[in-house]
């Protein structure tokens, strides 16, 4: 199922802000879950009062206000602030393929000069503490997500870079 299948679908409970069909990046097929934004708290209640256990493409689908995953990868349901100063936001792109001491500051400090830059941050492992290779930045728009994607993508950012900079998409 598309994301424009499951808006249409969601749009009978309301506005449709977002969707975003989560993909496995290994085989990019559907890992079998998304998330939809309705426009307020009142259309979201509607859509899990219509949808929960009802049966979408075939299969039976759970509808629900979503849990931040462990690790803190996904914020969805509106930018805000964290702890240690990362500004959450919808429009944010993956940047993968960092190097193992590269730290949240100096993610940040990479993108400084990109329009409309809240917050970076570079994921780390909860047990060991080391840094998992990839983090997130966010934007205060889409535009402003796509450009720092087309300025960035393939930068390499010495002394932390493994490589090179690797911006796959723009979460909108």
């Amino acid at each position: 199922m598309t994301s424009a299948q499951l808006a249409e679908i969601f749009s009978e409970a309301g506005t449709v802000e977002t969707v975003e069909v989560v993909y496995d990046r290994v085989t990019e097929r559907s890992r079998g879950f998304a998330f939809v934004t309705m426009a307020s708290v009142e259309e979201a209640n509607e859509a899990i009062r219509m949808f929960d256990g009802s049966q979408v493409g075939g299969r039976t689908v759970k509808v629900n206000f979503p849990e931040v995953p462990r690790g803190g990868e996904r914020e969805v349901l509106r930018p805000r602030m964290r702890s240690r100063g990362f500004v959450d936001s919808p429009y944010k792109v993956y940047a993968g393929n960092l190097g193992w001491s590269l730290t949240s500051q100096a993610l940040r400090d990479a993108f400084f000069s990109q329009p409309g830059l809240l917050g970076a941050k570079v994921i780390f492992d909860r047990d060991t503490g080391r840094s998992r290779g990839f983090g997130f930045v966010s934007f205060a728009s889409a535009e402003e997500c796509q450009a720092a994607i087309e300025a960035m993508n393939g930068v390499v950012l010495v002394p932390y870079s493994s490589g090179f900079l690797f911006i796959s998409y723009c979460f909108t």
